[in-house]
């Protein structure tokens, strides 16, 4: 049941209209406002460093002000350690991301680059990881986790992160087949920021891996958006990243063993609640 307070409803439409209102400024207008200052780093800066901000600050004053939530639960909750059972395999996901991510930073041509190019992409990366976690994995995840099991919950969020990111790629010209590796990649990655969320328990972890992740993903590409690093990405031959390579197999086995482990805290979830049935708390749904 809604708190008094709730102005807004805690329901997936409302999440997904967050995540819309992001996408037109990250996509739409990031793109737009990059296309006319022209040049790689010129494009990146303006696309990033000016609608992002705007972006983070309608996404904070929403949960703070606006809605009414409480901003507790978009911004932590219990760490999956602490749940029962505990699953501590799960802690493998954050480390195996923070060493992908890593194992990009041998490839990463540091002679080569400009002081200033790497400030900006920190700082543009850094946006990023903080717009699209807060809105994704903060807004969107609360909206679904009010009224449904987490298995929706990280079906949902995963989904949309995958399909918010096409409309900077069609605006860049990816073809079809290429996009659909980009939809279903972001998807598994989406699904493993959750659990960064939820085996920390807080939201500010997924956004600091997801910004380490864009930010050597791009400096080791070269690349200025992500839709180019996942096209280059996809035609690097891997035999010479066999680290990477080894690491992200071991993501996509996690990844599906993320997904069984939400499927089977949905059936406990409702075995206790059926357990509970006449008791009032037994509605809300629990967290083990």
């Amino acid at each position: 049941m809604e708190s008094e307070l709730t102005r807004v409803p805690r329901a997936f439409w409302v999440g997904l209209a967050a995540v819309v209102v992001y996408v037109l400024f990250a996509a739409v207008l990031g793109t737009l406002a990059g296309d006319l200052a022209g040049g790689d780093t010129a494009e990146l800066a303006v696309s990033h460093l000016i609608p992002l901000p705007i972006a983070v600050a309608l996404g904070l004053m929403f949960v703070f002000r606006w809605s009414g939530w409480d901003a507790r639960r978009v911004f932590r909750e219990t760490p999956t350690p602490r749940l029962m059972p505990r699953r501590l395999w799960l802690v493998s996901i954050p480390v195996l991301m923070v060493a992908l991510a890593l194992s990009q930073v041998p490839f990463i041509s540091w002679g080569d680059q400009v002081a200033g190019v790497v400030v900006i992409v920190v700082l543009a990366t850094t946006l990023v990881g903080i717009g699209e976690e807060l809105f994704l994995r903060g807004i969107l995840l609360e909206s679904l986790r009010a009224r449904h099991g987490e298995l929706v919950t990280l079906l949902g969020t995963s989904a949309v992160f995958g399909l918010a990111h096409v409309v900077g790629s069609v605006w860049a010209g990816v073809p079809p087949g290429v996009i659909l590796f980009q939809v279903t990649f972001l998807m598994m990655n989406g699904s493993l920021l959750y659990w960064v969320r939820r085996v920390t328990g807080r939201l500010w972890v997924a956004m600091a891996v997801h910004a380490l992740t864009d930010c050597l993903l791009y400096l080791s590409s070269g690349a200025t958006s992500t839709s180019e690093a996942l096209m280059q990405q996809n035609e690097t031959d891997m035999s010479t990243m066999w680290p990477a390579a080894v690491l992200q197999t071991l993501l996509i086995v996690a990844s599906l063993g993320g997904l069984i482990s939400v499927i089977r805290e949905d059936q406990r979830n409702r075995r206790t609640r059926s357990a509970r049935l006449g008791d009032p708390a037994a509605a809300a749904p629990t967290e083990g």
